[in-house]
């Protein structure tokens, strides 16, 4: 799938959960992780 076509999908409401996830705890955590050069520590929020 190209690209844009995957970020169309993603805004066209299809996957419910998506800005729940966007928006947790991990998903920050990730990012910062890498930034650091450490392993992530998962919470599951």
């Amino acid at each position: 799938m190209p690209v844009e076509e995957g970020y169309r999908y993603i805004r066209s409401g299809v996957l419910k959960h998506y800005p729940s996830v966007l928006h947790s705890e991990d998903a920050l955590e990730g990012p910062q992780a890498f930034a650091e050069k450490r392993d992530p520590v998962w919470k599951g929020r």
